[in-house]
């Protein structure tokens, strides 16, 4: 598994070119920004640890159910 560092995620903040991190995990979201259940909203996190917002809107599941599968990576 790759690592990464804040400043490398936060270069990732394109439509085309996501990532975010929840729980020091590191996902590329690019692909899952056009199928998200709750719209194109997550673009604005694009480049941020959105732990906090996740866990706020969504079960434990599904990073284990969905979110797994856009892992890239852990934070350093």
């Amino acid at each position: 598994m790759n690592t990464y560092n804040i400043d490398e995620v936060e270069k990732h903040n394109l439509i085309d070119d996501a990532w975010v991190i929840i729980d020091k995990n590191v996902y590329d979201i690019t692909y899952f920004l056009n199928i998200h259940p709750g719209g194109n909203i997550l673009f604005q996190f694009a480049g941020k640890d959105i732990t906090d917002y996740f866990y706020e809107l969504h079960q434990l599941s599904v990073l284990t159910d969905t979110a797994e599968q856009y892992k890239i990576g852990t934070l350093i």
